[in-house]
């Protein structure tokens, strides 16, 4: 399921592209490596949402900003 909603946000991406928008594609594969570096264990799923959400809101000002992630929640 991961993978299919990870290829969904791709294609939003994509198509916002297409027509225009500026926009940027936040999931565990470019934030994994660094900003959630020190996070590794399953368990802190909701520690790595939280600071995704708060890097999303950083882009108030310009482009549209699109996460896709694990939800701590669905199992």
């Amino acid at each position: 399921m991961a993978r299919a909603n990870q290829s969904l946000a791709n294609a939003l991406e994509r198509a916002l592209f297409e027509r225009g928008h500026h926009c940027y594609l936040l999931d565990g594969d470019n934030v994994r490596h660094g900003l959630n570096r020190n996070l590794a264990t399953a368990t802190l799923i909701g520690s790595k949402n939280r600071r995704i959400a708060e890097v999303a809101s950083c882009f108030d000002a310009g482009p549209i900003a699109m996460t896709a992630f694990i939800s701590p929640f669905s199992r």
